[in-house]
């Protein structure tokens, strides 16, 4: 029996002794060291399957990473060269980005667009530009650099513009409408680059507003400089105090704004995300709120004497339209959401004004509300995104939007806007508050309430007709007379 029981185990006999069936020790001691070898062969071979799968998984992953680096670029060998001599830059990879999306293929010559410069790059030092009259890529090795590299891949954005005639003269300006998902200013930490004049269309046309770290909106008016918002649809211009001085985008200083406000005196009702308010009315403007005293003192003690540059007809959106609509929202503490909550959180700025209640104007406007005292206002959370703060989750503690710390709108301080977020109980945190938008320190939109100082930053609107020198740099801004 266990003569068999060993042979079924491969098991050779050196020595056997009769007499009671009693197996010499050497027996056992084969048979325990062949127990010992079956048992390493068995985990050699499970070693070998672990080294050869995570062989496979590496393999595996270079081939994706390979993959998503290459996929959208497109080999090119045929090239024209800027500054003469240059080394071997071997294969030259491209992607191409249209309107803001990856694509392979690049627009064709005469469908209006053109290399956007300022956005577009290449590895190894190359520096990109284009050759329109033969619509090829043309790239400056003077500073080519392959240590790091050994193909140089580039990404070339590709932009449609159009030549507008307006106040400031001629502007080119981008004719696609932006990802407001996005942060754009010329800093990394910013998700996109873009930089320039856009289109969209507010309650009087289109309306031309400048976006990202923009260098050729500097106004010089009455004794301050500002920076243009935009161009408003009947063509007067926005603009938005940033100081006594002129201030490099991103630079921080409490010279850029005209001290601090709070919004309103406390935020214990809808009422107070009013600029101005009445006690029980969703759209009241009755009583005027504490910042638009406080815009309203500095206008009269400094602008008033410049009445006749500052259009009068044109008016500032406190929009208080609401997203629910149940019996008392907007009103005493039930619960409200006012819609520039959604666009805010959902990337959706908007220039039209829903309520000719909350479009603040002057007596002898043709439009609005007829409120407001002097020509003067706030900029709007839908301005700010349009600038280049990006929409998305605000609310309480819970806050996921990117900074802009280069924008032409950060002043390194928090500052008020004009849009009311509504009255709630925040997400991650306690106790209902009336919320008004603002910008952070940082350069992005977020809700606070309405009873804490931030930054007051008047805003005007100069005439479509007066006339401008200057091309709006900091060293030689638009001077209006």
């Amino acid at each position: 029996m266990f003569i068999t029981m060993m042979k079924n185990h491969r098991f050779f006999f050196s020595k056997v002794l009769t007499g009671g069936g009693v197996v010499h020790s050497t027996i056992i001691l084969e048979w325990v060291c062949t127990m010992k070898l079956e048992k390493f062969k068995e985990k050699n071979n499970k070693r070998k399957l672990v080294i050869i799968f995570t062989v496979c998984c590496i393999m595996l992953l270079t081939g994706v990473f390979l993959y998503t680096s290459y996929a959208v670029f497109t080999e090119e060998k045929e090239f024209n060269v800027i500054n003469g001599e240059y080394q071997d830059p071997g294969d030259i990879y491209f992607a191409y980005y249209v309107d803001g999306n990856i694509t392979r293929t690049m627009p064709t010559q005469g469908s209006g667009y053109q290399l956007d410069e300022e956005q577009s790059n290449c590895t190894n030092g190359v520096v990109p530009s284009w050759d329109y009259a033969t619509w090829t890529f043309e790239g400056n090795y003077s500073n080519y650099d392959a240590t790091d590299y050994t193909r140089t891949k580039c990404n070339l954005y590709f932009v449609k513009t159009k030549n507008v005639s307006t106040v400031l003269g001629n502007l080119s300006v981008y004719t696609y409408t932006p990802d407001f998902t996005k942060s754009a200013c010329d800093d990394v930490a910013c998700e996109s680059h873009e930089k320039g004049i856009f289109e969209t269309t507010d309650d009087d046309g289109t309306t031309y507003y400048y976006r990202g770290s923009v260098e050729n909106n500097y106004v010089s008016f009455a004794g301050y400089y500002w920076r243009i918002i935009r161009i408003n649809g009947d063509g007067t211009i926005r603009i938005i105090y940033d100081g006594t001085v002129a201030h490099p985008n991103g630079e921080s200083s409490t010279d850029r704004q005209v001290g601090t406000s709070q919004f309103n005196s406390t935020y214990t009702d809808n009422m107070y995300v009013g600029y101005m308010y009445t006690s029980g009315n969703a759209h009241g403007f009755g009583t005027s709120s504490i910042i638009k005293t406080a815009n309203d003192n500095f206008y009269s003690s400094n602008l008033a004497s410049y009445a006749s540059y500052i259009d009068t007809n044109a008016g500032f959106c406190g929009d208080r339209s609401t997203l629910n609509l149940q019996s008392g929202v907007g009103t005493n503490t039930v619960t409200t959401y006012n819609k520039g909550y959604l666009r805010v959180s959902t990337s959706s700025p908007s220039l039209t004004c829903e309520n000719a209640s909350d479009y603040y104007t002057v007596s002898s406007s043709n439009k609005g509300n007829k409120a407001l005292t002097y020509p003067v206002g706030l900029i709007t959370a839908d301005e700010v995104m349009l600038s280049g703060s990006s929409g998305g989750i605000f609310d309480g503690s819970y806050n996921y939007q990117k900074t802009t710390p280069s924008s032409y709108l950060r002043t390194g301080n928090t500052f008020w806007t004009m849009t009311p977020a509504g009255g709630y109980y925040p997400f991650g945190g306690a106790g209902w508050n009336a919320y008004v938008f603002f910008v952070s320190t940082s350069g992005y939109v977020d809700d606070y309430g309405t009873g804490i100082a931030f930054g007051l930053r008047p805003v005007l609107n100069l005439k479509a007709d007066v006339t401008v020198t200057g091309d709006g740099t900091m060293s030689n801004p638009y001077r209006i007379s």
